[in-house]
């Protein structure tokens, strides 16, 4: 016996997956063909053409009924889901079918209609063509066969109708039909490609599997790579956070300063941008941190009531615009955590919250359960769909971004949530739908009571004075363009400001008799001493150990910033955000000068 035609047919795995989709979006393109057709019959039913075009109506209506009947069929019974080669000829003569029945109405047509009734009928019958050509873009043949039914009667109609209008259509659509079967035998030769490489990597894992000895080369190179990319970003953090400082301070002194509604305009924007990308620069460096395990959380007790509010009082202006109500209902307790690391985690919570939240309001509320604080950030926001919630955390995933808008920011904001709240052993959890809004939740260990009750207000700030700042400030950084920057900015919020590149020179400026209320020093002075070092050679030349000092940098790990840390020393990363700058000066007047 002979065997069945569906059985001689052989099909590529990458033609049966394009069949399957075909299959699947068969309702939509039913619904192409169907809305095609009816406009065609409309615009020619009345005319002289018009029982013949009734009749192919009649006969296009069962073509299209016949290939609703086999989606259904393959939708309903599971047995022809799992079969795809049973369904390979009924879908592939219907598509024939159909085409050809769409040459048959450019025969049927045998008078001219008018001129919106012609570019209808062209329309549909490009559409239906390129449609068509791309879901049968990898079976060669078959989709020259389509697109030639259909427009070849076309192109033909129009030449022998002749006229400039036709045969202007006539070579639109050759153009078209060119241009649809070279597009479609490039996807074709592309998805080819991609299959292939799909079939090479699965044989390159089966080898890696087969032999031991290239799996731990593989897991080696790995890990070197992680180790390369670590290097790299320590070696190149300090190097993009210079100019970036100094490009947001310059941005925020022109908009002090300036008076003109669109300089002040355009200096906002340029603020905004060099948040943004100091945002991506502080993200890429949390995950790669946290990636290669070389991220060590400074654990302290700390009070996480002024935490929230610290973390909330930039977001409160943002909420405001957006019409929105920010609440916040946070107990003071003490809790064990990095301080540092969960004001990250929390400012990239509360910044989507706000982002995709349009109506309604943001709250942050916490509440003690089985010997942790369990916070939550709330939000009426978009919410998210439960099929995204898997990939919520993975780096640019952006579920609510299709576009990649990026005032709707650059996806890398939950995913550094996700190493931190690991790192920091939060527990992150998140409760959303679509159109509901979402609710992330942290879990922190608490203080012990005892040990809360003896350290009387360690772990908490002491409060800046809102206006009053230090009115004398000595800053000293190597990098030039940073160091006329920062002064720049101090001068606009009229303070007396001197400025040096390193040790030697400020020294000079205090022996030329100027005494600062306040030091801004960076970490790093080049090949001279450090910035810890240039703090207790000004205090010691001032006799005042307790002058208020802060160091600044474009490191945020290594040696140079524990120091700094262990010698108690407030420290703000590159770029230097103004408000962190006058919260510091702030304290410093409180500190020098208390009310």
């Amino acid at each position: 016996m002979k065997p069945a035609l569906g059985a001689r047919l052989a099909f590529s795995d990458l033609q049966l997956q394009q069949l399957e989709q075909m299959i699947r979006s068969t309702v939509w393109s039913w619904l192409l063909a169907a809305v095609g057709g009816l406009l065609c019959y409309l615009e020619y039913a009345a005319g002289p053409d018009g029982a013949r075009v009734q009749a192919w109506f009649v006969v296009y209506g069962g073509i299209v009924a016949v290939r609703l009947g086999l989606w259904i069929a393959w939708a309903l019974r599971p047995g022809m889901r799992a079969n795809t080669q049973a369904m390979v000829l009924p879908i592939m003569a219907s598509n024939q079918v159909l085409a050809l029945s769409w040459g048959v109405l450019s025969v049927l047509l045998r008078h001219e209609g008018p001129a919106q009734a012609e570019a209808i009928l062209h329309i549909a019958m490009v559409t239906v063509a390129l449609g068509g050509a791309i879901r049968l873009s990898t079976m060669g043949r078959a989709a020259i066969a389509y697109v030639v039914l259909i427009l070849g009667p076309l192109v033909l109609r129009d030449i022998w109708f002749g006229g400039s209008y036709h045969l202007a259509m006539a070579l639109i659509v050759t153009l078209i039909g060119v241009y649809t079967l070279l597009s479609s035998r490039e996807l074709s030769s592309a998805l080819h490609e991609i299959q292939a490489q799909r079939r090479r990597n699965a044989e390159l894992v089966i080898a890696l599997r087969a032999e031991n000895e290239r799996s731990s080369a593989a897991r080696r190179t790995a890990e070197e790579a992680v180790a390369a990319r670590m290097r790299f970003f320590a070696s190149a953090n300090h190097d993009l956070r210079q100019p970036l400082n100094a490009m947001a301070l310059l941005a925020q002194t022109v908009h002090t300063v300036s008076t003109e509604r669109a300089v002040k305009e355009m200096s906002e924007q340029l603020v905004a941008c060099a948040d943004g990308m100091t945002d991506v620069v502080d993200d890429l460096l949390d995950i790669t941190r946290a990636d290669a395990g070389s991220a060590s959380p400074q654990w302290a007790p700390l009070a996480i009531d002024e935490l929230v509010r610290e973390c909330c009082r930039p977001h409160q202006a943002m909420a405001a615009a957006k019409g929105l109500r920010f609440e916040t209902a946070i107990e003071p307790c003490m809790v064990h955590s990095d301080r540092a690391l969960l004001a990250r985690v929390l400012t990239n919570l509360l910044a989507n919250a706000i982002r995709y939240t349009h109506a309604g309001q943001v709250r942050v509320d916490g509440r003690i359960d089985d010997g942790r604080l369990r916070l939550r950030i709330e939000d009426t926001g978009i919410g998210i769909a439960a099929e995204h919630l898997p990939q919520i955390f993975d780096e640019f995933y952006q579920a609510g971004n299709p576009a990649r808008d990026r005032r709707l920011g650059y996806g890398l904001g939950l995913a550094t949530v996700k190493r931190l709240s690991d790192l920091l052993d939060l527990r992150v959890a998140v409760r959303s739908s679509a159109g509901q809004g979402s609710v992330f939740e942290l879990h922190l260990p608490l203080v012990d009571a005892g040990a809360s009750d003896g350290m009387g207000d360690a772990g908490r700030s002491v409060p800046a004075s809102p206006t009053a700042l230090a009115a004398r400030v000595l800053v000293v950084d190597d990098d030039r363009d940073s160091l006329q920057a920062l002064r720049g900015l101090l001068v606009s919020w009229g303070m007396d400001v001197r400025s040096a590149s390193g040790i030697a020179g400020a020294l000079d400026v205090l022996r030329a008799g100027f005494r600062p209320n306040a030091l801004v020093v960076d970490l790093r002075l080049g090949s001279q001493a450090g910035g810890i070092q240039a703090i207790e050679a000004l205090r010691s030349s001032l006799n005042d150990a307790a002058l208020p000092a802060l160091i600044v940098t474009g490191d945020v790990g290594g040696d140079y910033l524990s120091a700094a840390q262990a010698a108690g020393l407030p420290v703000i990363v590159k770029p230097v955000r103004p408000s962190q700058l006058r919260a510091f000066l702030g304290h410093a007047q409180a500190v020098r000068d208390p009310v």
